[in-house]
């Protein structure tokens, strides 16, 4: 019982203290425009390394799904 009342005190200091990161009034930031073109370029790299990925890993995968396919296949014949 003890324990559940400081697990509920210590998950509820937690959530205040991360509510409270996000509490700020006025931010007087902005994002310039390099920011625009880093993301972008960001977000064209992590393609690029997924497609790396699966062009790598392509044999492994091909054989799961092949292996994957065909045993349903067979068991439709019958």
């Amino acid at each position: 019982m003890l324990n559940m009342k400081i697990s509920q005190i210590f998950f509820t200091i937690l959530t205040l203290l991360l509510f409270s990161q996000f509490s700020f009034p006025n931010a007087f930031a902005y994002i310039d425009p390099g920011s625009g073109s880093i993301i972008i370029q960001m977000i064209i790299g992590a393609l690029v390394g997924v497609g790396i990925a699966v062009k790598v890993f392509w044999f492994k995968i091909k054989l799961r799904l092949s292996s994957t396919f065909n045993k349903n296949d067979s068991n439709d014949q019958i």
